[in-house]
């Protein structure tokens, strides 16, 4: 628009500007600082192009380009080449400046540059304006995945506190039993995995597991998850050998957190029940407890919201991320609970297959 031959974008840097992009210009010369806050404060509160060879010759300055001339950085000045900075205000916020070079055929700016300039000017600054925008967004989100990740994960560390907790405490009493000790050191390598796990969860560079769901044998899978918590309170399975359509790594992470709260609701003498069948083409895990249970209100308005619980010091994070699992699956989770007397969640995924035999354990 001006036939200026290079262009030096300057941005936003704390309270001053700092040197952002460049456009045919040398920027081996430039200094660190674009400018100081003075002259941010200048081009935001007076909107006004400047127009730097009339600050050069000092000559018929009025008190209002006096207070423009003193908000100018002196290498600017220095600077031969350099003919106008327009500042770039959106919504009365700052979003940078354009400081442009002299044009071949030297001039001075007349009130068409000015309005052609300040327009432009505008439009350059929404553009910025957006685009830090769409950053912030991106940055909000990424938070809020981290934060989202962190809230399961730290859910996960609370159940394995526990697994360990009750490992310790029974180490007092059964510590010369061979069994319990052999048990222990599997627990122990198990927690040990399983934290590198969720360290690994919360890396920036690891994304959702995409793995795709094939048939997974049920019964193993409920042996490995139930022996991994019977350290802490017996675990019953009953059932029928299945296959279901799952992936494998989700199934137990959903598992796990079922199990650990039926666990945390149940009386100590009172086993958990970890019950397959199938049910025409699906295949229904039932997680039972003897435990307190829940309230009609409690089960309809928060089960399954992030980070309400029934229990004192719970995160009230299980169920939900159970529930978004499941589903990830293609599945679902249902649960019937009444107090008093104990909980029963439901999983339900599609069956790979059944096969008849009958198992108890």
């Amino acid at each position: 628009m001006t036939d200026s031959p290079a262009g030096l974008l300057l941005v936003p840097d704390g309270a001053g500007l700092g040197i952002g992009a460049a456009w045919n210009w040398d920027r081996d010369g430039l200094p660190a600082s674009g400018g100081d806050e003075v002259l941010a404060r200048h081009l935001v509160a007076s909107g006004r192009i400047i127009e730097l060879d009339r600050i050069r010759s000092d000559v018929g300055l009025d008190s209002e380009a006096s207070a423009e001339a003193a908000s100018v950085p002196q290498w600017m000045l220095d600077d031969g080449t350099t003919w106008a900075l327009i500042p770039l205000v959106h919504l009365d916020r700052l979003q940078g400046a354009i400081l442009l070079a002299r044009p071949p055929i030297d001039r001075a700016l007349d009130w068409e540059d000015f309005d052609l300039l300040r327009i432009a000017g505008r439009q350059a600054a929404s553009y910025l304006a957006e685009a830090r925008a769409q950053e912030a967004l991106a940055d909000a989100e990424r938070f809020d995945e981290f934060n989202r990740r962190f809230a399961f994960i730290l859910h996960d560390i609370k159940n394995l506190v526990s697994q360990l907790t009750l490992v310790a405490r029974n180490a007092e009493r059964h510590a010369d039993n061979p069994d319990f000790r052999a048990d222990m050191v599997a627990t122990l390598q198990d927690s040990a995995g399983r934290m590198n796990d969720l360290l690994a969860r919360l890396s920036q560079h690891h994304s959702a597991r995409a793995e795709e769901l094939r048939p997974v044998e049920l019964m193993p899978l409920v042996e490995r998850v139930a022996a991994r918590r019977r350290a802490q309170h017996p675990v019953a399975i009953i059932g029928v050998k299945a296959l279901a359509q799952a992936d494998p790594a989700r199934l137990e992470q959903l598992l796990g957190h079922l199990l650990q709260n039926a666990i945390e609701a149940s009386p100590s003498v009172e086993p958990v029940t970890i019950a397959i069948s199938i049910d025409a083409a699906s295949v229904v895990i039932d997680v039972i407890d003897q435990g307190c249970g829940m309230s009609p209100a409690f089960l309809r308005d928060k089960l399954f919201k992030p980070f309400a619980s029934s229990k004192p010091g719970g995160f009230g994070i299980g169920a939900f991320e159970a529930r978004q699992l499941a589903q990830a699956m293609g599945g679902s989770v249902e649960v019937t609970s009444r107090e008093g007397e104990g909980t029963r969640f439901r999983v339900i995924l599609s069956s790979a297959r059944a096969l008849p035999m009958e198992h108890a354990a």
